[in-house]
């Protein structure tokens, strides 16, 4: 996880100095500002019908964090909840730091001056819906994860499309989020994982024979794929078509990257519960001993 953490931190950085530090960053960005009626996008509907976060933002963060350490209290993970109360919240914070930290000099003639890299409405719901896919029981995850999805790209891409915010800074809030995450995720549980080297075991790796329905779980991907895709265009839709284009991808690619991350750790560290009440890794020794590392 350490890996895809600090990969996500260095990719946040350089999308910073790209689109924030640059002139051909920002006249990418600012090229089409104003140039299409807020008020007609799907975008605008939603800000104003309260889709969280766009509105209501500081209960999102608040219900979304107080859910997810409810959720892994309930599976007494204790590492999974110190985990979520702090990566939820610290991701948010660390979005409204670096933007006191770092700014963005204007380097073109634009309206467009804001400093605003990365988004924090679009940290809170990526945050949020990362610390779900943690937690949630799996049996719920095949109708959680994709409502989660939308939601991610709906949202993401309303904020964009509004005008709060540029495609960079959409992107660069699911690099900090999955960069907080993982690196958080890997000190709650280092314990166990320093466990596992020291006693030399490794969990067996399962041989599988071709599956019937391999087929079918990969329609499923491509329909979350494209249910994610066809929420962020909706978002959008109503501003310039290749406007609507841009920044419902924006959002797509925003949920599907925190889904895939998010998804991808939570695979990692399910057999995390198991062992932490074990305490010991049990291994036997060439005489037929039971040794406790």
């Amino acid at each position: 996880m350490i890996t895809g953490g600090l990969t996500a931190a260095a990719l946040f950085f350089a999308l910073y100095v790209f689109f924030n530090l640059t002139v051909v960053g920002q006249s990418l960005e600012n090229g089409w500002a104003w140039k299409y009626e807020v008020f007609d996008t799907v975008g605008y509907w939603l800000h104003q019908h309260d889709l969280p976060p766009i509105a209501h933002d500081r209960a999102t963060i608040a219900v979304g964090t107080l859910l997810a350490i409810g959720i892994a209290a309930v599976s007494r993970d204790w590492r999974t909840v110190a985990w979520v109360a702090i990566a939820t919240p610290g991701a948010v914070l660390a979005s409204e730091g670096f933007k006191m930290v770092f700014g963005r000099p204007l380097l073109i003639d634009s309206r467009d001056d804001a400093v605003s890299y990365p988004s924090g409405h679009a940290v809170i719901v990526l945050a949020v819906s990362a610390a779900l896919i943690v937690v949630v029981p799996k049996g719920w995850a095949r109708w959680v994860v994709p409502a989660l999805g939308v939601w991610m790209a709906l949202a993401t891409s309303a904020i964009v499309v509004i005008g709060n915010h540029r495609p960079s800074e959409i992107i660069g809030a699911a690099l900090l989020t999955i960069a907080v995450f993982t690196l958080t995720g890997t000190v709650a549980h280092s314990s166990f994982l320093r466990l596992r080297m020291s006693s030399g075991t490794r969990h067996p790796v399962a041989t599988e024979a071709p599956s019937e329905d391999a087929a079918p779980r990969a329609w499923t991907l491509v329909g979350l794929v494209a249910l994610i895709a066809v929420a962020g265009i909706v978002a959008a839709w109503g501003a310039l078509p290749w406007v609507t284009a841009i920044d419902g991808a924006t959002g797509a690619v925003a949920s599907l990257l925190v889904l895939r991350v998010m998804s991808e750790v939570r695979l990692r560290i399910a057999d995390i519960p198991q062992n932490r009440t074990v305490g010991v890794e049990q291994r036997a020794s060439p005489a037929g001993e039971t040794i406790r590392s």
